[in-house]
């Protein structure tokens, strides 16, 4: 008998019947904010599905879960930059010039530090997984006002597009999103690689 295959939407059906059942839990809040905070630190899971739950069970308290999802999504990315900033600052410079790789972290750093407003906002806005980008601007010591400006622009206009799209029409259109998240991320993905070749003039003509 050969190894089973992780079936995807099964996996992600069984993600939603959680978020939907806690979302009747009294705890239901702070289990928001547990899950926007890990979001942007380490979970595998994104806290939109969890957010447009909760407004599908509470629609009027949809303005204080929107709120607690960007607060504590803006705490978790402030926390996962600081850890790498660190990290990085305690053992990756020794390891990384023991290596000889200095000069490529030059490069990285000017790359990214650059642009970092555009990366993050790229990355928060769209389905990408912003969590790269935070440790890498954590590593990289990229400005921190316009990452996190970026991230609080990026998250909050997602999260304020979910909130309104499920108070409104309600499971339907997160079938929607879900249908046409990759489409829109190839898209970002393409037109921010663009945007670095022209402005670095990596572009052969």
């Amino acid at each position: 008998m050969g190894i089973p295959v992780l079936d995807e939407v099964n996996t992600r059906g069984k993600v939603w019947r959680w978020f939907t059942e806690h979302a009747k839990s009294r705890f239901a809040l702070a289990w928001l904010a547990l899950v926007a905070y890990t979001d942007t630190v380490f979970s595998p899971f994104s806290v939109e599905p969890f957010l447009a739950a909760l407004v599908l069970a509470h629609r009027e308290r949809w303005k204080i879960y929107l709120a607690t999802t960007l607060t504590f999504s803006c705490l978790g990315t402030a926390t996962g930059y600081w850890i790498f900033y660190f990290l990085y600052r305690a053992f990756g410079e020794t390891l990384l010039a023991s290596w000889g790789y200095m000069d490529a972290y030059a490069v990285a750093q000017t790359l990214l530090g650059g642009s970092i407003f555009w990366a993050m906002l790229a990355a928060s806005l769209t389905p990408l997984p912003d969590k790269a980008f935070i440790y890498a601007a954590g590593i990289l010591g990229s400005p921190f006002v316009p990452f996190m400006t970026a991230f609080i622009i990026g998250r909050g206009t997602r999260m304020a597009i979910v909130t309104y799209l499920t108070w409104s029409f309600g499971p339907k259109v997160l079938e929607a999103f879900d249908r046409y998240a990759v489409w829109a991320t190839a898209i970002v993905v393409a037109a921010f690689a663009l945007y670095i070749a022209v402005h670095f003039g990596l572009l052969p003509w």
